[in-house]
């Protein structure tokens, strides 16, 4: 459980955030699960397997930002229009 948590605070800093608490929270709500259905610590450590092989794939994979949008030039102001009035 400790490797769990120091792959997910890695993953984090490596520009994932709080999308590297999901593989943290689902693989110990299916091991919970899992192994309460089985009566077995099998589905446990399958779970820790996927957490491991998911945090790792997410450190080594890094987050890739999208580029920055490029800002379109502010329009021009429109043409002032001359009114001319009958005397």
């Amino acid at each position: 459980m400790i490797i769990e948590l120091i792959l997910t605070v890695v993953a984090w800093r490596k520009g994932w955030g709080p999308i590297a608490l999901i593989p943290f929270a689902v693989g110990m709500v299916l091991g919970v699960i899992g192994a309460g259905m089985a009566n077995s610590l099998v589905p446990a450590v399958m779970a820790d397997f996927m957490i491991y092989a998911a945090l790792i794939t997410m450190i080594v994979a890094g987050r890739k930002k999208a580029p920055a949008a490029v800002a379109a030039p502010a329009p021009a102001p429109a043409p002032a229009i001359e009114t001319r009035t009958a005397a």
